[in-house]
This record gives C-alpha cells, sequence and structure tokens, in this order.
C-alpha cells in the first residue's frame, strides 16, 4: 500500500510536458519554417499529412510531448491497475464476506424465530383480531360523527337506580305497610321499585337506540326479538302499577266503606275521591319512570354495539401489543447475539476501508495531475502549431511562393491560411490511449 502512494506521489511530481517543450523557442519554430520552405521551393508542394501539418512540426510539436507523456501514461497505467486490483480485492477480502455472512445467518435466525413465535403464539389471528376490531370500532365511531361511546360509569349509575328505588319507596311504601306486615310490606316496596327500574332502563335504551335497532340492514328476527324484550319491560312496568294501584284502590275502598269516604293512611278527613287519589298515585309512578328513562337514555350510545365494540378493540389491542413486543423482543434478542461479532469484524473492516478510501483520494489526484496535463499538453501543441502555420504562411508570401500548393488536396496558400490545425484534449487522450480512472 505504502510502495504503491508513493508511486502514485511520484507520478503527480512529474512535468513530462515541461520536460519535452523546453528547448520548443520561436528560434527552432522560425528553423523549421525555413526547412519547409526550401522543400517547397524545389517541389512547388509543400507536403502535409492529412491535417495539413508537416512531418517536422508534426515531429516537433506532437512527436516530443507524445513520446514524453507515453511514459507517463504507461507508469500511470501500471500503478491504476495496481490500485484498482488492491481496491478490488479489499473489497471482497476475508473479512468482508465474513461479514456478509454473519448478516445472513443473523436474519435468517431472525427469520426462523420470528415464523416460531407466530406459529406458537398466534400471532397472526391476534393480528388480524385487533385489525378486524379497530376496522369494527373506528367506523362505527365515523358513523356517529367521532363521538367517542359514553364514558362508562357503572357505579354513577347503580346509584341513579338506588335513587329512583328511594323514590319508590317513599312513593308505594306507606301504602303496603298499611294493609300488609312491614316484611311483605317491604318486599312488595322494593318489587314495584325493581320493576320500575328495570324498565325504564330498558325503555330509555330503546328510546336513544331505536334507528339502530331497527335499521334496514337489521333482519326481521332481530327486530322481532327487540320487540318482544320491549313488550316483556313493558308488561312489568304495567303489572307494577297495576300491583300498587289495586293495592291502594282496595285500602280506599276499605276507608271509604268504613269511613263513609276517601281517607288516606295519615288523613283524618275525607277530601277526594278514590279515581282522583288513584289517578295522583298513578301520576307519581309514571313520573320516577319517566325520570329513569330519562337518565337511561343519558347513559346508553346511539348503537346498542358501541361499547362492545369498543372493549372488544381494546381487548384486542391489548393481546395484539402484548404479542407484538414479545416478537420485537425475540428479534432483538438475536440481533444482540450476533451483535459482538458483528461489532469485531466491523471495525476491522473500517481500518481496510480507510486504506480503500486513502487509495481512491490518491487516484483523484492522480486524475487531476492527468487533466493538468492533457490541458498543457494541447496548449503547448496548438500554441506551436499556431506559430508554426502563421510563420509558414508569411514566408510563402514574403518568398513569392503564392503559387505553392499545400496538403493532399492541393491548397492555395490563402486556403492553407483559413485552415484551424489546432488539436484538442480528446485527440490527446486518443493518440495516448489513456482510459479514464
Amino acid at each position: 500500500m505504502e510502495d504503491l502512494k508513493r508511486s502514485i506521489e511520484k507520478l503527480i511530481n512529474e512535468s513530462p510536458v515541461d520536460e519535452a517543450t523546453k528547448h520548443h523557442d520561436k528560434t527552432h519554430i522560425a528553423q523549421l519554417v525555413q526547412e519547409d520552405v526550401e522543400e517547397a521551393k524545389t517541389s512547388g508542394v509543400l507536403h502535409t499529412d492529412k491535417n495539413y501539418r508537416t512531418h517536422r512540426i508534426e515531429e516537433a510539436a506532437i512527436g516530443s510531448i507524445k513520446e514524453r507523456i507515453g511514459r507517463w501514461a504507461n507508469k500511470r497505467n501500471d500503478v491504476v491497475l495496481q490500485a484498482k486490483g488492491m481496491i478490488a480485492k479489499q473489497s471482497n477480502s476475508e473479512l468482508d464476506i465474513k461479514k456478509r455472512q454473519l448478516i445472513e445467518e443473523m436474519e435468517d435466525a431472525k427469520a426462523k424465530a420470528t415464523d416460531t413465535y407466530i406459529r406458537d403464539n398466534n400471532y397472526s389471528d391476534l393480528k388480524a383480531n385487533f385489525e378486524g376490531t379497530k376496522r369494527r370500532y373506528e367506523d362505527m365511531r365515523a358513523e356517529l360523527g367521532g363521538k367517542p361511546p359514553v364514558a362508562s360509569r357503572m357505579w354513577l349509575y347503580i346509584i341513579a337506580i338506588l335513587f329512583i328505588g328511594c323514590i319508590e319507596w317513599f312513593v308505594n311504601y306507606s301504602t303496603f305497610s298499611f294493609k300488609y306486615p312491614p316484611g311483605i310490606a317491604f318486599g312488595a316496596t322494593i318489587i314495584v321499585a325493581l320493576s320500575i327500574a328495570t324498565a325504564s332502563h330498558f325503555h330509555g335504551g330503546l328510546l336513544k337506540q331505536r334507528l339502530a335497532l331497527f335499521a334496514n340492514h337489521r333482519t326481521k328476527a332481530e327486530k322481532r326479538q327487540v320487540i318482544i324484550k320491549q313488550c316483556v319491560f313493558s308488561l312489568l312496568l304495567v303489572f307494577a302499577l297495576v300491583l300498587v294501584t289495586y293495592t291502594r284502590y282496595d285500602i280506599l275502598l276499605a276507608n271509604t266503606l268504613d269511613a263513609g269516604g276517601v281517607t288516606l293512611p295519615g288523613q283524618e278527613e275525607e277530601t277526594e275521591s278514590i279515581a282522583g287519589v288513584l289517578t295522583q298515585f298513578v301520576l307519581l309512578n309514571l313520573l320516577v319512570w319517566i325520570v329513569g328513562m330519562a337518565i337511561s337514555y343519558f347513559i346508553h350510545d346511539p348503537r346498542p354495539d358501541y361499547q362492545e365494540a369498543l372493549k372488544d378493540y381494546e381487548k384486542a389491542k391489548g393481546k395484539f401489543h402484548k404479542a407484538d413486543t414479545g416478537l420485537q423482543e425475540e428479534v432483538e434478542r438475536i440481533g444482540n447475539e450476533f451483535e459482538d461479532k458483528l461489532k469485531r469484524l466491523t471495525n476491522s473492516l473500517n481500518s481496510h476501508q480507510q486504506d480503500i478510501k486513502e487509495l481512491n483520494t490518491e487516484l483523484e489526484r492522480l486524475a487531476s495531475k492527468e487533466t493538468s496535463l492533457i490541458s498543457q499538453a494541447t496548449h503547448s501543441i496548438n500554441n506551436m502549431l499556431e506559430k508554426h502555420h502563421a510563420m509558414l504562411v508569411t514566408e510563402f508570401n514574403s518568398n513569392g511562393l503564392q503559387q505553392t500548393t499545400v496538403g493532399p488536396d492541393a491548397l492555395s496558400v490563402d486556403d492553407y491560411k483559413k485552415l484551424n490545425i489546432s488539436v484538442d484534449a480528446e485527440f490527446i487522450r486518443r493518440t495516448l490511449a489513456l482510459e479514464v480512472i
């Protein structure tokens, strides 16, 4: 590596163009022109190649530079081939191959572990369930305008139901206790309170969810089931109201027969008819039912399965995330097993990569030197060609040789004067057979 760097440095420091053109002054060019003119005087023809350059200026301007740069280019080509071979060898080194093999082995181990984990932990089913419940919940939420389900506050709902029961206690217990022993009165009051509270719960839910329960996509059987359920709880409400109303009627009728008028428990005077008193009691119970139905209305969602969809989604999400975390941990564990080996190989490869980087830098410097040399050679050659061309035309005119023909096409001196005989950088590169680094 060091020997190669020194060889490149030596090439960079060489100046083959300067060495080739150090004697190319105006006197030397004038001598070449004189020799060409003398030859033309004898034959009346100035012999040139197809580019209209005489063999004298061709040898002086191009030949010497071609020779010097050619030797430099040969050494440059050898160095470049050696450098590229070394870079290729470093890039395909045993360490690089081992690293690629180790990475492939690690990826294979991760793939096998992933397949095993997915198979043993029902990962695919959990993922499918998670995506399905998520899609179901998000569709429902979009349908309801982005409004989330009503927050589940069961304890608050229970308190509200108990409150309804307490109201029913004050409304109905006095009636039952007047006719029945305390135990029976207590039980009857509780049954009536629970019946009215239960009915209000289901009736409020129906009122809130009526559009969803009777939507077009519902089957007749589903709609029939809803109707049957509501009829059952409606009958429960009716039976509760009939029970408490009949009991009150019986008490009021007995008081009427005994006292000759309608007297409520705790009253000393008869003030109202039986129908009026019964109507008040029925309205009180209906008011309790309406309050319970209102509470139920606000505690329910517009769709009966909205809360269920959210719970299913959260449950599926928890299970899937737990499985996914386990999968990531398994993959990470395998990665950690290979980490130390990869780290050691990477450190060794970094040293090789640094050598390659330095070598590429030297090649870039050599390419810059080559570009500079070609530019310098092009300028030097064109300078000599143009001077020779101008001086040759001047000598022809001053010596009365305007009739001389020039080159393979027998051009006149005036036509020859108009020619552009300069060369470009591509000509130099092609002449020296230089390939791009």
